[in-house]
This record gives structure tokens, C-alpha cells and sequence, in this order.
């Protein structure tokens, strides 16, 4: 029994079969031949899951993401520059709150990131009586023991404008302010080739903001 190739079963799968051959391919499963019954099945289950696929669409947190980390700010204009995302690894409000406490209470937001051997941490807070936020941070290597990076330059930015930009100091800390912000983001030049993007839109919109009267 002569069989019809992989490709043929392809094609049959996606109805792409000239008409002429369409007859004798439905004429050989039609005598039972399990071979190219099984390929046959295996390419209409590939394109059964190729159309569930087409319906399937990343959430939109995590595009925006992705977008801010590729577009082009200050200084990593330059050509060359590698731009990372930095995983989160901690975040304090994903923590059970403490017995009696409530989650409004504990507006400080304390952030922890990682981008290859670069350790970043993050508290962000809102500063009061105003809707500015603070942003403290430390720029660590984790080969040694959380060893802070001196001279980094870190960029607060909106879209393509930096809102404040610094250096850390000899144990990697740094501190920004600036006015709360949809799609804020941190870039952080570990390296003259290299730097590591934090989008803060949703940590900042997670903050509980306000007036405060203390």
C-alpha cells in the first residue's frame, strides 16, 4: 500500500489539498491505513492548538513592560547598551500583613529585584503632605555578600523623560524624588554596556496616596 507523504497529511489538515488528490487521500483512509491515519490526526491536534494559540494574548501589565524596557531613554541611547528586565523576587505587599495592622497603614513599599548578579533594592514611600513619592535604593553584587556598586547611575524616567537621575555612593545607595507618575521606570547602568530597567507603574499605583494630616 502506497502511503502520502508528511506533507500531504499537512496539507490535508489545513484544507489545502488540490482537489485532484483531495479523492484518492480520502480513498486511502477510507481502507484503513493506520499510518497515515495517526499523521493525519497529529496534524489536525498541531493546528487545533495553533488556533487556541491565536486566541491567547499576553496581559497587558506585562507588554507595557516589556515595551518600556526596549525603549530608548537618556542614557542608554547609546549604541551597544544591553537593556535587561529585572526580576521581581520580593515585594512586601505580596506578605501577609501583621495581625492588627492594616494594609493602608503600611504605605512604604519595600521591592527587591534581580538582573543576573546585580541585586536591586527598592523603598518606595510617599512623601507627606504632597504627591511626590521617595524612592531609596541600593545597587548590590550578589557574589559578595550584598556588596554595594559605587558610581551607578540611576534614572527615574516617564515615558522618555528623566524626572531625576543620581549615582550611587560608595555603598550603593541611591535616593530620588519625584511627582507620582502612571508608567514610571527605573534604569540602573550596572555596567557602561548594560542596564537593568524596573517598571514602578504598578508598585506606585499600589501605594495608598493622600493628604496626610500627622
Amino acid at each position: 500500500m502506497r502511503h502520502f507523504s508528511v506533507e500531504n497529511w499537512a496539507d490535508f489538515a489545513n484544507g489545502v489539498v488540490p482537489s485532484d488528490k483531495l479523492a484518492s487521500m480520502k480513498q486511502h483512509l477510507e481502507k484503513g491505513c493506520k499510518e497515515c491515519a495517526d499523521a493525519l490526526a497529529d496534524w489536525q491536534s498541531i493546528r487545533q492548538f495553533a488556533g487556541q494559540e491565536l486566541l491567547n494574548r499576553p496581559p497587558e501589565d506585562v507588554v507595557r513592560r516589556v515595551k518600556l524596557a526596549f525603549q530608548t531613554h537618556g542614557a542608554s541611547d547609546k549604541q551597544g547598551v544591553l537593556r535587561e528586565l529585572a526580576e521581581l523576587i520580593f515585594d512586601s505587599f505580596q506578605e501577609p500583613a501583621l495581625q492588627g495592622v492594616r494594609r493602608s497603614q503600611m504605605a512604604a513599599r519595600h521591592l527587591l529585584y534581580q538582573a543576573g548578579v546585580v541585586t536591586i533594592d527598592l523603598r518606595l514611600e510617599p512623601i507627606p503632605n504632597s504627591d511626590r513619592i521617595s524612592l531609596d535604593g541600593q545597587v548590590m553584587d550578589s557574589r559578595s555578600t550584598g556588596k554595594g556598586i559605587q558610581d551607578v547611575p540611576v534614572l527615574l524616567l516617564y515615558g522618555r523623560e528623566t524626572l531625576a537621575q543620581t549615582q550611587t555612593n560608595e555603598f550603593g545607595e541611591f535616593q530620588l524624588q519625584c511627582e507620582a507618575g502612571k508608567s514610571l521606570h527605573v534604569s540602573v547602568g550596572v555596567t557602561s554596556h548594560k542596564a537593568v530597567f524596573i517598571p514602578l507603574d504598578d508598585a506606585i499605583w499600589r501605594i495608598p496616596f493622600g493628604k496626610n494630616t500627622h
